[in-house]
């Protein structure tokens, strides 16, 4: 018997939503606590609730939303600091075992430029410090290594890494300026601690390029040990920030229309 011939294109219908709306959880533009409704949902992007409804089991899957209320409506979940914690001890394994393949079986010329593209991309957020681009950035550079390093089962945790990636960054999108840490005594900038995490980026890609295994794995489980040492903070971060906020009338997420053509 044939296969169908729209299974193809259904597929890719939807992961063209699943990551249309991941992208959109990730970044903030559907803060935690959004009610995503597939019927509502369905129609502002001109399609049928079948593909949203496998959508929302990936999405759920993935941990970004989970079932609220019935009748096929989500909320988009709250990673709290401990959630948070258990994701980035998981990475310091995977990020280490993902740069370590990479170094081993090396960089393509395109994806060492697109690296080389993404440090800058990184470095330029940080002053002034520019938290969506640098959930952007940071989320796709760590990604990448684990594209690079040729192995399917480190690959199946890039939603994992893409959303640990996003998630540190999520509470300064509304105030990016009201927070800074103490350290040892001392006050710390934000901007302080993305160019020490910078060293780290940059090292990681320095032990690829060189083919390194070694090297690459303690690069990137130092980063990613650095890391962990913020986690913790974030549930204060967050507290800081609703403290500063300054009341504003409520404003509708911005889903589009329509969903867009991948590539427009």
């Amino acid at each position: 018997m044939a296969p169908e011939t729209a299974a193809p294109g259904r597929v890719r219908l939807v992961d063209e939503i699943t990551d249309y709306l991941r992208e959109l959880i990730v970044t903030g533009q559907l803060p935690a606590g959004t009610q995503l409704t597939q019927a509502e949902l369905a129609d502002r992007m001109g399609i049928s609730r079948t593909p949203l409804r496998e959508a929302f089991r990936v999405l759920e899957n993935d941990g970004l939303i989970r079932p609220s209320n019935g009748n096929g409506t989500a909320e988009v979940v709250t990673i709290d600091a401990n959630q948070l914690r258990e994701m980035y001890e998981l990475r310091e394994v995977i990020d280490g075992l993902a740069a370590r393949s990479a170094a081993r079986a090396g960089f393509t010329k395109a994806a060492e430029k697109e690296a080389r593209q993404l440090l800058r991309r990184m470095r330029s957020s940080i002053q002034p410090f520019d938290p969506s681009a640098r959930i952007e950035a940071h989320a796709a550079f760590h990604s990448l290594i684990a594209e690079a390093s040729g192995s399917r089962w480190v690959q199946e945790f890039i939603p994992l890494i893409r959303l640990s990636s996003a998630a540190l960054y999520l509470p300064f999108i509304e105030n990016p300026s009201v927070v800074s840490q103490v350290r040892e005594g001392r006050r710390v900038s934000v901007r302080e601690v993305m160019l020490n995490a910078q060293v780290g980026h940059e090292a990681i890609v320095a032990a690829i390029v060189d083919g390194d295994p070694r090297k690459a794995e303690a690069a990137a489980r130092r980063h990613v040990a650095g890391t962990l040492q913020h986690v913790d903070k974030l549930d204060l971060w967050r507290t800081l920030i609703a403290e500063a906020r300054a009341p504003r009338p409520f404003r509708r997420s911005p889903l589009p229309g329509q969903l867009a053509p991948r590539g427009a």
